[in-house]
Order: C-alpha cells, then structure tokens, then sequence
C-alpha cells in the first residue's frame, strides 16, 4: 500500500513519537510510506531508510510571511498527496487535520484523522467550528480513548469513530539488578505534571532512593527554581531528553506519572510495558482506561499529592507489592 502521514513537525513528543512508529512498522512491513512534515526540521525518533521523508517549509513567525506560507503550504500539500496517490492518508493533531482534510477534498483520497492530544484541550472559536464542519469530511477518525471517543462523537457527529490506543515498540528487556529509582519520563510543562513529582519527592527524602525525570521542556528553569527552594538537589535528577529511555525504565524500580491532563499517554504504557508498578494521578483521560487501581498500580486522585506520596512510599518499602504489580502492568503490551 501507498501510505501517507502527515505532521506539523517530528521533533521530541508523542504525537511525533506516534508517527514515526507507525511509518517504521508499515515499512517494515513492506508498505511504501511517507511522511509529510509541515515545518523543517530534524526528526528527534530515528525513522527507517524506506521511509520518504518530505518537508513543507512552513513558517510561523511574522504575520504576513505565516499567511503566504500557509498558502505554499496547502498547495504543496495538496500537490505531494496527488503526486504520490496514495490508498489512505493519516494526520494528527486537530489543526493539522483540518488543512489536510481541506486539501484533500476531491482527490478520491481516504483520509483519517487522529486526535493526539487531550479531548479537553481548549480550542479556539475557529478551531472548533472547522472541527464541527470538516470532520465529517473524513473517512474515519481515531480516538485514543473511549472517553475521548464519545466527546468527539457528540462535537463532530461522525459516525465512523474507532477507540484505538497508542502503538509502542517492543520493549527491550535488559538483565540487570533493579536500583532504587524513581523515575517519571515526559516533556517538562505544566500538563506533566513534574512539580507534584517534586514536592512527593521532598517530603520523602531518603537518601537510599533517587528521583529521576527524563524529558526537556520550557519549564525547566521553573522546575530547577523549585529544586532549589525545596532543597532537594541530592534527591533528584534531571537527565533532560535521553535516546536510551528503555534502559532507564530498567534500572528503575518505580514510575510515578503527575499528568495533570493527557490522551492515552505512551510514556505511561511504556512504563507498565517494562514492568514498572505505577503510580498516576487518574486524570480525566488515559491512566484509567490502563492502570486498575491495586492490581497493576496505583491511581491517584487528581492533584493529592499526600496519597500521591504515600502511594511511592508504600511501593519503595515493599518489593512483594512492586513485584506483583510489574508482573500484571506488563500484560498490558500482550
């Protein structure tokens, strides 16, 4: 099959992340894929040979070169599809979706669309109004959760709507002893949560365990003031954006995940995957549809972080309990 997938950009994230496992495993697989990147630059995810990897140049900055851009962009677009004639075409994120579904429209071509991102995420007057009216032009939409699936059902109205939740890689297993880590991987901004992760951290101070994050983001200097006024700095690390995260999960004993919002978060599943037990914050979507609580790890009331701390601590002193929920988070990849 001709596949087309199209992204804003490829650069460090999970929509990226989604992208660039799905075009590996169809190429893999012996399809002719290509990838569609409506800004330039360099792909964070290492992409296979096979894949065709085109860039669209958009701009975003300066008023009157972002609109003569977009307009490059949705003809290059339009131009690129109709080259290649491919058998489907698959978008993420809701913007995106919207100028691919425009661009396509009267091609002959199938299009679905993916909503990566939180089903609450706020969205503008226009957004939601291209949304209401364009969605319905696509062959199918791709919801990450169930609960994601029913909203965009009662916005758009579509009536070929699939719950299919994130692709991961097959977790590479390593043969070493556990440490005493405490890990938590994701980009550093507010819905991650991080600054619960590090006030769970503070009020448990032991100094046999190491609180590790792994991830980049434009609150690190918020997170490193924080560090510095809880007075943590022995206690935790910040490994920033790492290629070797699979090695990470195992060293670690336990993943903690403060999301504060989030869709079907892939970190979360890679950290079950790997045999971590877990503790989450059961925030609206996502770690309830995968974590059931006491049998595979632990959910959190939104923002507690006492039992949020209390869940870590329970996991830190007893290994038995560790033990039987990295045997049952790791059914989740079967």
């Amino acid at each position: 099959m001709k596949i087309v997938l199209v992204t804003p950009l490829l650069n460090l994230g999970g929509g990226q992340r989604y992208v660039t496992e799905l075009a590996n495993y169809w190429s893999s697989n012996g399809h002719n894929v290509h990838i569609i990147v409506l800004r330039t630059g360099k792909s964070y995810y290492s992409i296979n040979n096979e894949v065709d990897v085109i860039e669209l140049s958009l701009l975003d900055k300066g008023k009157i070169k972002k609109v003569i851009s977009s307009f490059k962009t949705f003809y290059n677009l339009r131009k690129k599809i109709k080259q290649i004639k491919p058998d489907f075409v698959l978008s993420i994120l809701s913007s995106t979706n919207i100028l691919v579904i425009l661009a396509t429209r009267n091609l002959g071509v199938k299009v679905f669309v993916v909503d990566v991102m939180s089903p609450l995420r706020s969205r503008s007057v226009l957004e939601k109004g291209c949304r209401k009216l364009l969605y319905k032009k696509a062959s199918g939409i791709i919801a990450l959760t169930d609960m994601a699936n029913d909203m965009i059902k009662k916005e758009t109205g579509h009536n070929n709507i699939r719950t299919i939740h994130n692709p991961i890689s097959k977790i590479k297993k390593y043969q070493r002893e556990k440490e005493k880590i405490v890990i938590n991987v994701g980009r550093l901004n507010y819905a991650k949560g991080q600054k619960y992760f590090l006030e769970a951290c503070a009020k448990i101070r032991d100094p046999d365990w190491k609180f590790v994050i792994l991830g980049e983001g434009e609150l690190r200097n918020n997170l490193e003031k924080q560090i510095d006024e809880l007075d943590i700095h022995k206690y935790i690390v910040l490994e920033g954006a790492v290629k070797n995260v699979s090695e990470w999960l195992a060293r670690a004993s336990i993943f903690a995940f403060p999301s504060v919002t989030e869709s079907f978060p892939i970190a979360l599943l890679e950290g079950m995957a790997a045999g971590l037990p877990c503790v989450s914050f059961d925030c609206v979507t996502g770690p309830n549809e995968m974590i059931e609580d006491g049998e595979n790890g632990f959910l959190v009331p939104l923002g507690d972080v006492e039992l949020f701390t209390m869940r870590i601590k329970q996991l830190m002193r007893n290994e038995k309990l560790r033990i039987l929920f990295s045997n049952n988070a790791q059914l989740i990849n079967q």
